[in-house]
């Protein structure tokens, strides 16, 4: 079969690879759609970020939808056949964390396409709790950005955010805006979206911002915001960008006593003004990917409550993943967000 291993920075290759077996516990799919989600554009340009040394060379990718072809020992809950979608992590239930149910920061911790092959592939495998069967109400493309979601809605129930707050969210890519979408689904009165590029910001108002501030350097992004809200704050503000500047300007857009919740993937250690917590009672919190929020966005779609397709910018044919996916992402921002990749 065919799969798009990573080697080492700008370089993926299309290479021939086995066909996997499923273990105990797991399911082998037969990928239909794999999306590429912002980590892994991070490794191919700047990587590695997250791939271990000793997992070189590494197949990419944990956005998927497809059907199940081949299931493990053990797996009840799952048949040859079944159209899924899933997440990425994979947890070892025996650590603190995974006995408190915590399993999205497992002691032990894998995860597909970073520390275990992933489903740019024809075929991956991949553990029976992390796969989730799909509706039949539910289309291929909405199935392929489940994961997406799911980091969206883990960060929002992170800040705990409750009918009528003003909600903040500092980054116009695909998470940034999955945390929209996750913001509006759980009430929030007003949403306002920090933008670099102007046509992501355009997709933001149609998926329910309030309105939108765009980084132009012209003034204070803290002022600005709070000239345009006329109030004291955002009750609870989202960074999604990983930019070691960019934790202080997002605890900055909140009220005092206002949550910060940090999504982005962060590369270098970045630096907050401790005192401006201390004497105002903010708090930041961290959000890393979901626990169970897969179900609830599959839940979600099926009930039609939430519509994340806009996001999809462009399928592209597998063979031509680096030049006309990872590529065309890199050099062309503006009107580049979701691309599909289409899996023979």
């Amino acid at each position: 079969m065919k799969a798009l291993r990573w080697y080492a920075r700008k370089d993926l290759r299309y290479v021939d690879v086995p066909e996997p077996s499923p273990g105990p516990g797991q399911l082998k799919i037969k990928v239909t759609l794999a999306g590429i989600c912002g980590s892994d554009l991070k490794e191919y340009a700047k990587g590695p970020v997250m791939i271990p040394p000793d997992k070189v060379p590494l197949t990419m990718g944990h956005e998927f939808v497809g059907m199940v072809a081949a299931v493990g020992k053990g797996v009840k809950d799952s048949k040859v056949g079944d159209r899924v979608s899933g997440v990425g992590y994979w947890y070892c239930g025996e650590c603190y964390c995974c006995k408190k149910g915590l399993y999205n920061i497992c002691v032990n911790q894998g995860f597909s396409g970073l520390s275990a092959d992933g489903c740019f592939a024809g075929y991956f495998v991949i553990p029976a709790y992390a796969c989730y069967k799909l509706p039949g109400n539910v289309s291929d493309e909405a199935g392929a950005l489940v994961e997406p979601l799911a980091v969206g809605l883990h960060a929002v129930n992170q800040g705990k955010v409750q009918p009528g707050d003003t909600v903040a969210i500092l980054g116009d890519g695909a998470i940034g805006l999955c945390v929209l979408i996750a913001a509006k689904v759980a009430g929030a009165n007003k949403i306002y979206l920090v933008a670099k590029h102007k046509g992501r910001g355009e997709l933001a108002r149609r998926l329910g911002a309030t309105d939108i501030l765009y980084l132009d350097g012209r003034m204070n992004l803290a002022s600005r915001f709070h000239m345009l809200t006329g109030g004291p704050g955002a009750d609870v503000a989202f960074e999604c960008v990983g930019n070691p500047e960019t934790p202080q300007l997002t605890v900055d857009l909140t009220r005092r006593a206002g949550v910060t919740v940090l999504v982005g993937v962060f590369e270098k250690p970045g630096t907050v003004d401790f005192s401006s917590l201390t004497f105002t009672e903010r708090s930041i919190v961290g959000s890393s990917i979901y626990i169970d929020e897969g179900r609830t966005a599959i839940d979600l779609l099926a009930h039609k409550k939430i519509n994340p397709t806009p996001l999809i910018t462009s399928r592209v044919p597998f063979r031509d993943a680096v030049k006309r996916g990872f590529e065309a992402l890199l050099a062309d921002k503006e009107t580049n967000i979701k691309v599909l990749l289409e899996v023979p």
